[in-house]
């Protein structure tokens, strides 16, 4: 990349990493569930460069995923619970053992935030940004960190049709490697994109394959989470129900994705 296009990278890496501060600081009033979820969002973005640059071996790339893994747990329980129902006692049986587990995760993204987010980490990262990732950026053409994002992508979304319309678990790993490819490709083009001639609509149909796998992945993770429910043995019969019913929609989400 020119001299100018890696500074105004940087600087939008760095802005990044800013954004990221703020919402991580709004995120342990727990007062709204989209701090955390953006504060994830910028991590995500993150790591996808440190990934692409083949940075993954830095302590501060380990340190992000240690973050990532933390602030996941907490978003993941935040959408199961916003979705679920209470219309039935099983239900509320349900909300309330997700209600449980998000208390504890939170505890532990707090105590996982006091531990590594400090003024020394801030000055770490920015020194890292600007210096081991910017060198690399100015050593390698845009155009070969989009072909690195679209061959990932192209090879997990090869990889899952294989087993589309096949059962077993081979199928659901499949379907999360493909999501994350999909969220390294699109990240990667919306970064690089002013710097290149990739067209908006490759923005937007990642974004819409990344819609319908995230989807996907929320009722996988809500049938899973209702198959380990231990509710008392007089409801178990219900709980049998509502797994067989995610799990036919399930089969249905994944049969009818698109990657048009």
């Amino acid at each position: 990349m020119n001299h100018r296009d890696v500074e105004n990278l940087t600087f939008e890496l760095l802005e990044t990493w800013s954004t990221f501060n703020h919402y991580a600081k709004e995120a342990q009033t727990f007062k709204n569930p989209e701090d955390v979820h953006q504060a994830r969002i910028r991590l995500r973005k993150l790591i996808t460069f440190a990934k692409l640059l083949d940075q993954t071996e830095e302590p501060i790339y380990l340190i992000w995923k240690r973050l990532m893994h933390a602030f996941g747990q907490v978003r993941d329980l935040d959408v199961q619970l916003s979705q679920q129902s209470v219309k039935s006692p099983i239900e509320q049986l349900f909300a309330e053992h997700l209600a449980l587990q998000l208390q504890g995760k939170r505890a532990t993204l707090i105590e996982t935030m006091h531990l590594l987010i400090s003024n020394e980490l801030d000055r770490s990262v920015r020194r890292f940004l600007a210096g081991p990732l910017t060198k690399q950026l100015k050593r390698i053409h845009e155009k070969e960190l989009l072909q690195t994002a679209e061959k990932r992508f192209d090879k997990k979304k090869l990889n899952y049709e294989k087993v589309q319309h096949k059962e077993g678990s081979k199928r659901i790993q499949m379907m999360h490697e493909l999501r994350l490819a999909t969220k390294f490709y699109r990240y990667t083009v919306e970064y690089l994109r002013p710097y290149t001639d990739v067209q908006k609509t490759t923005v937007d149909r990642l974004k819409r394959i990344q819609t319908q796998l995230g989807d996907v992945n929320d009722t996988y993770n809500r049938l899973e989470r209702w198959r380990l429910f231990s509710p008392p043995v007089a409801q178990e019969p219900d709980q049998a129900k509502e797994v067989a019913r995610l799990e036919r929609k399930l089969a249905k989400m994944l049969d009818q994705l698109s990657f048009a």
